[in-house]
């Protein structure tokens, strides 16, 4: 090969290198199929094992979406595929599936898996891979603090679960404030933060103290323990005027068969842990589910978008009697990253992250405005469930009733 064709060779792949380097500095990628292909939306849920409650309600609340947006032209005009794998409620099971999701399925985009446990063990997957997490599934304020690339449609974090019932305790004459609480903590990462706050700040520990409130019984607990029988006689001998159980949806209906068998009886008892008394298998315990309070995201009273349609679809199709939380944040964390996606025109994951900021979205939970971490500002809604259903008692102006004091 002569010296002069060896140069432009060598010109012609200068070039086409730049071209490509320009190409990919646009950050204008809406995704390496063609336009006939579908943007394909991959996640996992614990559809079976300890968390297939809360993830049927998140299932539902993603077939809602994918079925409207589809039926509405799909996204930049491509129909989208969404890929929900079972990671059995088992973090090991979901750090495989996310690798599949990302090495084999060619996913667009990323929901998160639901529980903080199983988030948790898939954030680095994600990070290594350069994507957005879109998370309805779980809150975590140390994972945000150390992964700018995870964005929340949940307007609390894990360190603020126990504030709504704190807040509502603000409201009462102040002769009929609580003075003593008991306390039970599942030992999971997640509800470990709620008792105690992240980095010294909030928690119900400090929410107590700040209160003035005497914490007369503290003790942590197996979240798959099958009998928790002694823990309860121990929190009821203390006599305490308000009774919290961090818990999970499993552990939390179990505590609260327990509470109704031993006749433990305080003046206020709220399952603040998971938002478990808004899951359709609450209203299954009977007397022992009832006056429960707990707290939510949204409820079909408030006018924010798709929430009474999904509130429909979610009676229609699976009898669901009540809005679960799981449900309105699932479709709102939708509603986000359809909006950054269709306000980009594209699938680029750094344009979409960036979208974020300075921005307000209408969602099924209201109007979100992100912190640069990718959390909300605080948000949230304390719930009483009343019979055979919940009514809002906090704040006053979102409030569907009065609460009922003491539980029994």
């Amino acid at each position: 090969m002569g010296p002069r064709k060896s140069a432009r060779l060598l010109v012609s792949a200068l070039a086409a290198l730049t071209l490509l380097a320009a190409s990919c500095a646009t950050g204008d990628d809406t995704g390496s199929e063609s336009p006939n292909e579908p943007i394909i939306v991959g996640g996992t849920l614990g559809l079976s094992g300890d968390y297939a409650t809360s993830s049927a309600a998140y299932k539902a609340a993603y077939d809602f979406w994918v079925n409207k947006v589809n039926s509405e032209g799909g996204l930049l005009g491509r129909k989208v595929k969404l890929i929900i794998y079972d990671d059995e409620s088992n973090p090991t099971t979901a750090q495989q599936l996310y690798q599949r999701l990302i090495n084999e399925d060619g996913a667009d985009l990323l929901l998160a898996p639901y529980s903080t446990q199983v988030g948790g063990a898939i954030v680095p997957i994600t990070e290594r891979a350069g994507k957005v997490l879109w998370d309805g599934g779980f809150v975590s304020q140390e994972l945000h603090a150390r992964n700018k690339m995870i964005v929340t449609s949940w307007p609390y974090q894990d360190h603020q679960y126990g504030r709504p019932l704190f807040e509502y305790f603000k409201t009462l004459p102040a002769g009929e404030r609580p003075k003593s609480l008991a306390l039970v903590t599942a030992q999971n990462p997640f509800t470990l933060v709620v008792r105690t706050g992240y980095e010294g700040k909030e928690g119900v520990l400090n929410y107590a103290k700040q209160a003035g409130m005497r914490v007369v019984f503290d003790e942590e607990y197996d979240q798959k323990a099958t009998d928790v029988t002694g823990l309860i006689q121990k929190a009821k001998a203390t006599n305490p005027d308000v009774f919290i159980a961090l818990s999970l949806p499993n552990d939390g209906a179990l505590i609260a068969k327990t509470v109704h068998q031993q006749k433990f009886q305080p003046d206020f008892y709220c399952s603040c842990g998971s938002q478990v008394t808004t899951l359709p298998t609450w209203r299954d315990l009977g007397e022992a589910g009832n006056n429960v309070m707990s707290t939510t995201t949204a409820w079909p009273t408030q006018d924010n978008p798709g929430l009474e349609e999904l509130a429909q679809h979610l009676e229609e199709k699976l009898d669901y009697q009540e809005m679960p939380a799981y449900g309105a944040g699932g479709l709102a964390i939708l509603q986000v990253m359809e909006q950054a996606v269709e306000g980009t025109a594209s699938l680029d994951q750094t344009r979409l992250r960036n979208y974020l900021n300075g921005r307000t979205f209408d969602t099924a939970v209201g109007e979100l405005r992100y912190n640069p971490d990718g959390t909300l500002a605080f948000g949230a809604l304390l719930t009483q469930f009343q019979d055979d259903h919940n009514e809002i008692i906090w704040p006053e102006e979102e409030a569907t009733g009065k609460a009922r004091v003491p539980l029994r």
